[in-house]
């Protein structure tokens, strides 16, 4: 495991933490996810804001998590945006981060010879598709981690055989290595080449839930298929209320 990783390592335990997870001693049996009793609430929900008077966490409402930096005068959050990216889908079309303003997309990382996580991730995926496929506002965008091997031409193939019903709201992304790698600190994810991996590579297979705005918004991991249950109410919240 090379330094860099390690990096990412401690950064993403740093964002959980802070986007809402609880990794404690006494959470086994409940994914890492401590449970949490007083307000009887899923373990989802502690990614979403808190109500400082009764102390709940408001399944109506989402915030912004992750390591968001704050206002130096106020002290408040001042959330960033997914930052800018530019590259080319599985069909070789032109295909960036503007052509998601005012629409509602999850995002995850993936790689077509993925032996071992990326096929369950990718059965939330088309859940998900499956789920809003007649919400026009919605979409999906798999980026791969790696371009060298995961040509357009061979990401469209895997889309076909995966049974992706729709090519212009599921997009397979094809970029730059290093960028991509890079972006994957702004989705919360981990993509990391690493020769000592499965199939080459490191990455955490969330599905992390992006709004018209650009900003994330909510998580799941790709593997917990009750996670991704309540990943789809918070895409229902952003689908319903373009103002949240």
């Amino acid at each position: 495991m090379n330094n860099r990783f390690l990096l990412y390592l401690l950064a993403f335990v740093l964002i959980s933490a802070v986007g809402g997870w609880f990794l404690l001693p006494e959470t086994q049996g409940t994914g890492g996810l401590a449970s949490i009793e007083p307000s009887g609430q899923h373990p989802f929900y502690a990614r979403h804001p808190k109500d400082p008077e009764t102390g709940k966490f408001l399944e109506n409402k989402l915030g912004y998590p992750g390591n968001q930096p704050t206002d130096s005068v106020t002290g408040e959050l001042a959330p960033e945006p997914v930052r800018n990216w530019n590259y080319i889908d599985q069909l070789s079309r032109p295909f960036g981060s503007d052509s998601l303003r005012g629409k509602v997309y999850v995002a995850e990382f993936f790689f077509t010879s993925c032996p071992t996580i990326c096929p369950k991730v990718k059965g939330q995926m088309l859940r998900l598709e499956e789920e809003f496929a007649n919400e026009p506002d919605f979409r999906l965008v798999s980026f791969t981690v790696d371009p060298k091997r995961d040509t357009p031409e061979k990401m469209k193939t895997y889309a076909e055989k995966l049974g992706t019903q729709n090519m212009d709201r599921w997009r397979y992304i094809y970029g730059d290595k290093f960028e991509v790698y890079d972006l994957d600190a702004d989705y919360l994810s981990i993509a990391e080449e690493n020769a000592d991996a499965p199939g080459g590579f490191d990455h955490s297979g969330y599905i992390v839930l992006v709004d018209r705005k650009g900003f994330v918004r909510s998580y799941a991991s790709g593997l917990k298929p009750e996670e991704v249950d309540f990943l789809m109410k918070d895409i229902r919240l952003l689908l319903d209320d373009p103002e949240m």
